[in-house]
């Protein structure tokens, strides 16, 4: 009777093993199951095992060995659950340091990878001649609405902690340059991390020849999650609160970037 028992035991740990990794091996794990950690960093990285839910997340850290079961009783009441943990997702933690057995913030990083967009309005370029309320008054509603047009900014955070900005359009035609309206510029963003809590967005690497900046001079944004589920998300971003809405994918989202600069241009020939 305790052989059958034990045996019984050791299948339902091996089990809610294979639950957590049974996912491990596909396309999503192969090149994402390692996270690079920055110094300092006190977040602890894993799968979501089965048995996920409102008040417990099963925790199979990144080193392996046995699940450990988290209470996010506070977490879920305190809003510091991002995303919904499912089987397989790769999840970052952090754990009260008054009790190892509750988990403070959880972060479902497989969730938060993706193309996550705002949209920007254009503002009224400086005028010599005309205030900005002058040129306001000039502009028909339709004309308004032909100028005015939304852009997608944002960002792409891919597998191995890189990341891409969403938003660039290339200026080929001359009449961007005439335009009465400008756009702010977009960040350029190459990699993520995350580091106790927070999302680090690291900017561009080499400068406007292509040069290689020295780490010091590297920029860095930071942002505090304040939302995640489905295909919301918002973030602090250096202090200031944006809403993001999930693209399919990066090349869609440019695409529409680049469709709204088509039709600027195209308002901005037509107001001359």
């Amino acid at each position: 009777m305790r052989k059958l028992l034990f045996i019984s035991i050791i299948s339902i740990i091996a089990c809610a093993i294979a639950a957590c990794s049974k996912r491990k091996h596909t396309d999503k794990h192969t090149t994402t199951s390692i996270t690079e950690k920055l110094p300092g960093d006190s977040m602890i990285y894993g799968l979501a095992c089965d048995g996920c839910n409102d008040t417990v997340v099963v925790f199979l850290p990144e080193d392996g060995g046995d699940p450990i079961y988290y209470d996010i009783t506070s977490a879920m009441r305190n809003n510091k659950v991002f995303g919904h943990p499912e089987i397989g997702d790769w999840i970052a933690i952090m754990v009260n340091p008054d009790n190892k057995k509750e988990a403070t913030m959880i972060i479902d990083l497989d969730q938060l990878k993706g193309t996550w967009t705002y949209q920007v309005m254009p503002t009224l370029k400086e005028n010599a001649l005309k205030s900005e309320k002058e040129i306001h008054e000039e502009l028909s509603d339709s004309l308004r609405a032909l100028i005015f047009i939304p852009r997608e900014y944002g960002f792409t955070l891919k597998r191995q902690n890189q990341a891409s900005s969403v938003g660039a359009v290339y200026k080929g035609n001359s009449l961007s340059d005439e335009s009465i309206v400008e756009y702010p510029p977009v960040k350029r963003y190459t990699a993520w991390h995350t580091f106790n809590g927070r999302v680090i967005l690291t900017c561009d690497t080499v400068d406007k020849n292509r040069v290689r900046l020295p780490d010091s001079k590297v920029k860095r944004d930071t942002a505090e999650l304040l939302y995640m589920l489905g295909d919301t998300l918002a973030m602090s971003i250096n202090g200031k609160e944006i809403g993001f809405h999930r693209q399919k994918n990066a090349m869609e989202a440019n695409k529409k970037a680049t469709e709204a600069a088509r039709k600027q241009a195209k308002s901005d020939s037509i107001s001359k």
